[in-house]
């Protein structure tokens, strides 16, 4: 049997163009679903180079529709010869890849990455449902879609058996090779646009899923500073000198909110802070050093950006603070509403504690919350008296959104639960965000029974008192459909209250620009009067310097940046792609990426290696 012939039989077997009509009437849904990823495109980047954008959707989603076909069912159909197994196999992975597809596609919508090993990591760690909560009513709505999908794959593929008998097959099979042109023709300007280093074409194939980019050093070499600086293992100089510290005299409690906006704290969402506030040294202007609670709490316990995060996990580093607090014989006592293990801070910043890290008792944030400050009440009233203390309180609430029972805040008309399939670019955030603030109410009524209790116990004469939030979270405040935070490192996902209470300074409001990397150095100095500069041991200097910082740098799962002095913001992922954007994350194709910036931020990320 010759090579013609057997082409001829494999063209015109009816199962095989079965297979092929499936994939192709599959399109349609793939086309629904990605039409999250072409209203993205084609409403920025895709005005830039329109032809190619089309091109590039066509090729590569062509490609997503068709690998069912190639991967599953024709090595089965071909090999074990078995139609019926192809067939079911086939309609199984299909809706599997749908779902996959479809929260994708929401996921980048929302946050501007794929589904990726860190997301991963968060889905199918310890106490993955703290990370992610959702009502009943939502569980059961994902359970009665899938049931509804694998029925209409079903049909579908019966409707493709009924195509492959009714037509001509070559017809089908000329899409090939003019697939395979198309591609050849978007590799080809891909290629141009690589050379003339136009970041605005290599910008469109980040709009889609299952990409893995090449981008040679030569065109673009702060790339390569990247990837060096995801690469793990190396030697570490952390601190770079002896601490010299003296005797403590002073207790200190943190209190963290997980996702807290910095225009929360005020009289109405949080009274009792505010009233607090008053108290203390208010940084009006301060910044988280990430948009994700890994790199966020990592950066207020360090004093360093969280691209140390997994060398530092990697080699048992712990903070100098912590360190401090051990070798001073403080009680050291967490109490974390969700799991510190997910991501894992109890391998980094709580190592020494990791025994503490597990969730308060409860079934949803508010309960955990709720429970977690009466906790800490009886802890103030049982503690060792003899031993100075350190606590971390970190909230949850605002990150899960979801009200507790019977529970009607103050802010109106508002959801009860976070509904995130309703968001979109269009997507009206007025109930959305009292929701937020119904909660930042409800946490601040659970902290006003701490502070009460603190001082009616005398502790406040002698304990620094730190409110922050390891990150903001976005509402659409920049109108690119940004929600929640993980997203940009823009105002709305970074920037959190620091309110700053050390006994017997005078109250202030300050508001120079200050960040998480500061709190360190502070503490250090106000709690064991360190004489080291701080430089020895972070990024930072101290919240109460006045000196004015001329970049901040971010990082987040994905990759790291730099935000300069007028709030422009150079994005540079680990994948290689490079963004340029203004404060309200408008991105600029036409400027060239500043190299004087991209050093600034190589050396200041390499401080602490060898």
């Amino acid at each position: 049997m010759n090579i013609k012939t057997s082409l001829s039989e494999f063209i015109s077997d009816e199962k095989v163009k079965a297979g092929i009509w499936y994939c192709l009437l599959n399109s349609v849904f793939v086309l629904l679903i990605s039409t999250k990823y072409f209203f993205l495109l084609f409403s920025g980047v895709a005005s830039v180079h329109p032809v190619y954008s089309v091109m590039a959707c066509v090729s590569h989603f062509f490609a997503l529709c068709m690998l069912p076909f190639l991967l599953i069912f024709l090595p089965i159909y071909s090999l074990l010869k078995n139609y019926r197994l192809a067939k079911w196999v086939s309609i199984v992975m299909s809706v599997l890849s749908l779902i996959v597809l479809t929260i994708d596609a929401y996921v980048f919508s929302l946050y501007r990455f794929h589904l990726n090993i860190y997301v991963l990591e968060q889905v199918f760690g310890p106490a993955s449902g703290q990370v992610f909560e959702f009502s009943i009513g939502q569980y059961i709505m994902v359970a009665l879609f899938l049931l509804l999908l694998l029925g209409i794959e079903y049909v579908l593929f019966n409707l493709a058996e009924r195509c492959a008998r009714r037509f001509i097959a070559g017809k089908i099979f000329w899409l090939f090779p003019l697939w395979g042109i198309l591609l050849l023709s978007v590799q080809s300007y891909r290629t141009w646009g690589l050379f003339h280093k136009d970041r605005s074409i290599l910008a469109v194939e980040n709009h889609f899923p299952l990409v893995v980019p090449f981008y040679p050093n030569e065109c673009f070499p702060s790339y390569s500073m990247m990837n060096h600086l995801k690469g793990e293992g190396r030697t570490y100089s952390y601190p770079k000198k002896e601490i010299i510290t003296h005797a403590a005299d002073k207790n200190l409690l943190i209190v963290g909110f997980d996702a807290w906006r910095y225009d929360t704290m005020d009289s109405i969402c949080s009274p009792n802070i505010y009233r607090f506030a008053k108290k203390a040294v208010v940084y009006k202007n301060h910044y988280s050093c990430s948009n994700s609670t890994k790199s966020g709490v990592f950066s207020i316990f360090y004093g360093l950006s969280g691209v140390y995060f997994n060398d530092f996990n990697q080699q048992s580093i712990s903070p100098v603070l912590m360190q401090e607090f051990f070798r001073q014989k403080y009680d050291v006592r967490l109490f974390p509403s969700a799991s510190l293990r997910n991501p894992p801070l109890d391998k980094t910043v709580f190592q020494m504690v990791s025994d503490q890290c597990d969730p308060t008792e409860g079934m949803n944030a508010w309960q955990r919350d709720q429970k977690l400050a009466t906790n800490y009440i009886h802890y103030l009233a049982e503690r060792d008296m003899t031993k100075p203390f350190f606590s971390f309180l970190f909230f949850d609430s605002l990150h899960s959104m979801i009200e507790p029972d019977d529970y009607k805040g103050p802010f109106q008309p508002s959801w009860s639960i976070a509904h995130y399939e309703r968001l979109g670019n269009d997507t009206d955030p007025v109930e959305f965000f009292n929701l937020y603030k119904n909660m930042v109410y409800y946490l601040d009524s659970l902290v006003g029974c701490v502070l009460n209790e603190l001082e009616q116990r005398g502790l406040l004469e002698n304990t620094i008192v730190v409110f922050t939030g390891d990150h903001a979270q976005e509402f659409n405040d920049n109108h690119h459909g940004f929600w929640g935070h993980n997203g940009n490192y823009s105002d709305a996902q970074i920037r959190v209250p620091m309110i700053y209470y050390h006994p017997g300074v005078t109250p202030a409001v300050y508001d120079h620009w200050t960040a998480h990397y500061d709190l360190v150095p502070t503490l250090m100095r106000d709690l064991f009067g360190t004489e080291n500069a701080p430089s020895d041991y972070s990024m930072g200097t101290y919240l109460d310097d006045i000196k004015k910082r001329d970049y901040l740098l971010v990082d987040t799962y994905i990759g790291a940046g730099l935000i300069d002095s007028e709030k422009n913001i150079l994005n540079l992922l680990y994948s290689g792609e490079c963004q340029l954007t203004d404060a309200g994350l408008n991105e600029d194709f036409s400027s060239p990426i500043d190299s004087s910036l991209v050093e600034k931020m190589n050396n200041q990320l390499q401080m602490f290696y060898k």
